[in-house]
């Protein structure tokens, strides 16, 4: 069977890569009866049947006229994706184990209707009206680093949904995947705090002020004091401070794994953009520099996404 499926994908795919603009011509158009189009047939013949055992001149007149109708609904639904062009395709990065939705841009001098985007999740269709039209092709991300569009069916089957018509592009382009970033995010590193105008605190050894309990604190930070002295159970809260801004280094990291690290240098890269943190990134071959903002972010998750190759799956 996988062989079967092997030597199917290899007929199919027998233009291989191909890069963008490509047009879809007669050559690439493959045509099957729905299963609409497979009742209506089965209902034609035994029609067909009838109207010749019993001699029905008007039966006979129907069955060919149906006849003739599938005939035009055929050319029709063949047309409509006649020279159709996937012009370009655009896909924002994402997180491993994410779904990245590529936007597929389709053009024609003519307007074409329902055209949809084979695969898992993608049953919206698009219409090229004014000579261009959209449609989101879903992928799921399957392993960090750039990962490569897979193959794309458009089909259509407008106006009566008798026949399939489809097309096959397998498109030379790639998405960016970031790491999956760490959950719940961990404290940052105490190796990473530098001077800054700020101090901001982390959880320490120095004692900074006593709470009450709240449920699943560790016994072992039970002010037992505090606690003999009052009818209620307090907790120590042991706090430190360190600069603000952070330093995020891959070699100060002791972790089982690469991914492992990358996982968590993401999680803490997302944390201090979101409090708006100085922070600077160190990779073996990188270093970003001491900031915060958008541009900065999108550095760091790409060379995050890319350290290594970018192999690892999910």
């Amino acid at each position: 069977m996988k062989r079967l499926r092997s030597l199917l994908d290899k007929i199919i795919n027998r233009r291989g890569v191909e890069s963008l603009p490509v047009r879809f011509d007669w050559r690439r158009i493959y045509v099957l009866p729905s299963k609409p189009g497979l009742f209506f047939s089965v209902i034609w013949f035994v029609m067909l049947m009838a109207a010749l055992n019993f001699n029905n001149n008007m039966g006979l007149m129907l069955v060919f006229l149906l006849f003739g109708m599938a005939q035009v609904m055929l050319l029709q639904t063949f047309f409509n994706m006649r020279n159709v062009q996937l012009k370009r395709i655009k896909v924002s990065p994402v997180f491993l184990g994410d779904v990245a939705e590529a936007q597929l841009e389709l053009t024609h001098d003519q307007d074409k209707w329902q055209l949809q985007c084979g695969g898992e999740g993608n049953d919206e269709s698009a219409n090229i009206c004014s000579g261009t039209g959209h449609l989101l092709y879903r992928v799921t991300s399957r392993k960090r680093g750039l990962q490569a569009l897979p193959r794309i069916k458009l089909w259509t089957r407008y106006p009566m949904g008798l026949f399939t018509v489809w097309v096959y592009c397998h498109p030379d382009v790639q998405f960016l995947v970031y790491p999956k970033p760490e959950r719940p995010v961990p404290d940052y590193p105490s190796h990473g705090g530098l001077d800054g105008d700020f101090e901001l605190p982390i959880k320490g050894d120095e004692l900074a002020h006593v709470r009450e309990y709240q449920q699943g604190d560790p016994i072992r930070d039970i002010a037992w004091k505090k606690t003999a002295q009052s009818d209620k159970i307090w907790v120590k809260q042991n706090e430190a401070t360190q600069g603000l801004h952070m330093l995020f280094d891959f070699e100060q990291m002791v972790m089982p794994s690469t991914e492992a690290k990358l996982s968590r240098l993401t999680a803490w890269v997302l944390q201090a953009e979101h409090e708006n943190i100085d922070y600077q990134l160190k990779l073996p071959g990188f270093h970003s520099e001491m900031a915060h903002g958008g541009e900065q972010l999108a550095g760091c998750l790409e060379a995050l996404a890319l350290y290594g190759g970018g192999s690892s799956a999910e």
